[in-house]
């Protein structure tokens, strides 16, 4: 049996929240957790998830389903190669978990597209298996998503951070120089159901004051300019994504010099930016982040989409260890269910496992 097995990693995001689609710089890094996927050729469409179970169609088609992130990857390789997909067997198998802002999503979907692209010989490049699975994100799961996530499960490199530029699509690689502090990941176990429809309104809001402010790109937008916006949300939210591409700057700057304390402090600048400005943390992260913060934990702050998942954590091994049991304790105490608590390391991007071959 034909067959071919790629595998992506998640990725974390040290600092750049919500500017990935606002011609912003980010600075994510790609993480030892991965997801894999073994495509090979059947006399139907089989999809099969270890997490997510299994799903059988004549046809490829929009499901609302999770296979809709491997649907749209096929269909937009279709698309953009003129190559007509046959039926398929997709396996899925995955240690990444889902919903903390850890990019699950983009990891399922470039994984396809690595393995797609060796069983198809489609002669993608990484660049166009980014713009693909981008565009199958929000094309068919109809997230309105930058270009972030998938760019750094193609383009991930182990040691070191991607200091994105966004509006110009290319990257310069930062070595994660963190001396004795490592990136650890608290997820808050919760995920508030409007998250999605905010995130597109978040995006919707930030392209009304670029419009209001007769700007064409945030790169143009000065604090000056804020003063053109009437309407106070909006300047909230242009005024969260200015001071933020200027943090993500500072950030790679501080990496390179091993400023580990000054970086901690941008994290924590940036999640109360991202709860008071953006507007997209809840309750449950700002408890984490606060009660880590009272406690000397050198840096962190929410991640991802927001309204739950994931906190990002800069601290020396050992002291996050020391106060997590209490943190854990007083967050059930509050909420009524315990966080968790996530070692992760940096790792290499998108790549193929085997060969085609033949029995």
């Amino acid at each position: 049996m034909r067959k071919a097995v790629a595998s992506a990693p998640g990725r974390v995001n040290i600092i750049g929240e919500h500017v990935d689609y606002n011609d912003g710089f980010v600075l994510p890094f790609a993480i030892n957790r991965r997801t894999t996927v073994e495509l090979s050729f059947c006399s139907k469409f089989i999809f099969q998830s270890e997490h997510f179970g299994k799903m059988e169609m004549e046809i490829l088609e929009k499901t609302g389903k999770w296979i809709d992130y491997v649907i749209g990857v096929l269909l937009e390789i279709e698309k953009r190669k003129n190559i007509n997909i046959p039926p398929l067997c997709v396996n899925v198998k995955s240690n990444l978990e889902s919903g903390v802002g850890l990019s699950s999503s983009a990891a399922l979907e470039t994984a396809v597209a690595f393995a797609a692209n060796e069983l198809l010989e489609a002669n993608l490049s990484k660049k166009e298996i980014v713009e693909i699975s981008v565009s199958a994100e929000r094309n068919f799961a109809m997230v309105n998503c930058g270009i972030m996530d998938q760019y750094t499960a193609v383009f991930g490199k182990k040691g070191f951070a991607l200091l994105i530029d966004t509006k110009h699509e290319t990257h310069e690689y930062i070595p994660l120089n963190l001396n004795e502090y490592k990136f650890y990941i608290i997820d808050s176990n919760v995920k508030h159901k409007l998250a999605l429809g905010e995130y597109n309104k978040r995006r919707e809001q930030a392209g009304a004051a670029l419009k209001a402010m007769g700007k064409r790109s945030y790169r143009e937008v000065t604090e000056k300019d804020l003063e053109k916006l009437n309407d106070e949300v909006l300047k909230k939210r242009a005024f969260h994504i200015i001071k933020e591409i200027e943090r993500v700057k500072r950030a790679a700057e501080m990496l390179k010099k091993s400023d580990i304390s000054s970086l901690g402090r941008l994290l924590y600048e940036t999640h109360e930016s991202l709860s008071k400005y953006y507007e997209v943390s809840c309750k449950e992260t700002d408890f984490i982040v606060d009660f880590l913060k009272s406690n000397g934990v050198i840096g962190a702050r929410m991640v991802g989409g927001g309204f739950g998942g994931g906190i990002i954590v800069l601290s020396k091994p050992g002291k996050i260890e020391e106060i997590y049991s209490e943190l854990s304790k007083k967050y059930h105490k509050k909420f009524g269910f315990h966080p968790r608590f996530i070692e992760i390391d940096s790792d290499d991007g998108g790549r193929s496992i085997t060969s085609k071959r033949k029995p």
